[in-house]
């Protein structure tokens, strides 16, 4: 079983050696490092893959249009390993799922209406998924409707047969979140125990695999 965070996002080198040693302690075997950069990327990522954790790079994309967007995502395939999009409207939500470079769509609790049957059908045809990232948990300005905005979006994916992908979004160790309490609070969301860990195993490797750049 691979446990995944594919959303972790160190300040410093000094945050990624903690935050590594901290996700192989609790028994995480991959992970996503989050920045645009991809020298940064590149050397933030040293430290997990030094403590054995299998380490890729992320960009995330935040796009009002799309025409934008799909200049960045051109740009992005040759830097990063795996492409994120976080919409900031419908069109963009839409057009991001279904494009086969893109390996997550970021819905942040606002946006859960966007989690919907359509949504759901175009991240199938596109092969991603959509992350729900738990960071806004802990720095929300209110936390009954950021907490609200994460039980839609989890129970409307797993509804409509989305592949879910939960992430701690982590800056520093104390960001983040071990997995067993990841998928605790998808139950109680009140998503089946099996969605609830496929969020954290399954379905996150799976993205890896299929959207990963191939040597």
């Amino acid at each position: 079983m691979k446990i995944c965070d594919l959303h972790v996002a160190p300040r410093s080198l000094r945050d990624a050696y903690e935050i590594a040693n901290e996700l192989h302690s609790m028994g995480f075997s991959c992970v996503a490092i989050d920045n645009p950069d991809p020298r940064k990327a590149s050397e933030l990522a040293k430290p997990f893959r030094e403590a054995g954790l299998e380490t890729y790079t992320r960009i995330t994309i935040e796009a009002e249009k799309w025409q934008k967007a799909l200049k960045n995502i051109r740009r992005a395939v040759l830097t990063h390993d795996l492409i994120i999009v976080k919409p900031r409207n419908a069109e963009v939500a839409r057009y991001a799922a279904r494009d086969p470079r893109v390996a997550l769509v970021y819905l942040p609790p606002g946006m859960a209406r966007y989690m919907d049957k359509s949504q759901a059908y175009l991240l199938r045809e596109g092969g991603s998924g959509v992350e729900v990232c738990l960071r806004p948990v802990l720095y929300g300005d209110d936390p009954r409707r950021t907490m609200r905005g994460l039980m839609i979006i989890s129970r409307r994916a797993a509804a409509y047969e989305a592949r879910l992908v939960v992430t701690s979004g982590a800056r520093s160790k104390w960001e983040i979140w071990h997995y067993a309490s990841m998928r605790a609070l998808l139950v109680s969301f009140g998503l089946p125990e099996n969605i609830a860990k496929l969020a954290v195993t399954g379905y996150p490797a799976s993205i890896v695999f299929s959207k990963k750049p191939r040597v």
